[in-house]
């Protein structure tokens, strides 16, 4: 049923070209008690932010139960979710943009309704890069690698807004961000010249 009513939330915000005033409002709009609609949601809030929570939980299922899935680098896992995530998403691309519009942030800050999904991304990346510092395929940092799920939400969400942006066919440009930014944080995550310079750091703070 939350499916339906995120459906029609939807539909109603974009035939409105506006969110619905109130649960009242929306309720009546599809023919539902307004008390039925608490069975599921305590207001449109909390109806707004499950939205973008289940595009990303789809994608993440579609990904993971994928035959491939298991012999996946750490780094192919993340460009497997980011790719399928746009495909998700790319259903709903005008309801996408008119959020965007109505709620105007600039990174690292996300608007409110992208509450939930950052919940269910930290929830599913930790695990993922986790696996890869057990592969050696991220370096493990003191202090750092507890930072590494906040840097690849931020690459996450600059791919969204990449996405809602782009005028490319068939989005190839953010085909390109996803690839190109997703293998820059790993590369920065992997032994790379970056324990060169903190190396070189903590021998100067140790000599001063």
């Amino acid at each position: 049923m939350s499916n339906d009513l995120i459906k029609q939330y939807i539909n109603h915000t974009l035939e409105n070209n506006k969110t619905p005033e109130s649960v009242y409002l929306f309720a009546k709009s599809i023919g539902m008690e307004e008390k039925d609609f608490y069975n599921h949601y305590s207001s449109l809030t909390g109806l707004e932010a499950d939205i973008y929570k289940i595009w990303f939980e789809n994608a993440y299922k579609s990904s993971s139960e994928s035959e491939p899935w298991q012999n996946y680098s750490a780094r192919e896992k993340v460009l497997a979710v980011f790719f399928a995530f746009i495909e998700e998403v790319k259903n709903y691309r005008s309801f996408a943009i008119y959020l965007k519009n109505r709620d105007v942030v600039k990174l690292p800050k996300w608007p409110k309704y992208l509450n939930e999904l950052h919940l269910v991304f930290t929830e599913n990346m930790k695990p993922i890069l986790v696996e890869g510092i057990g592969t050696n395929e991220i370096q493990e940092r003191k202090y750092l690698d507890e930072k590494y799920v906040s840097g690849l939400w931020l690459n996450f969400l600059f791919v969204l807004t990449f996405w809602l942006n782009d005028n490319s066919k068939g989005f190839e440009k953010t085909d390109e961000s996803i690839e190109r930014s997703v293998n820059l944080a790993f590369d920065l995550m992997g032994k790379s010249a970056l324990d060169a310079a903190l190396d070189f750091g903590k021998f100067l703070f140790q000599n001063r």
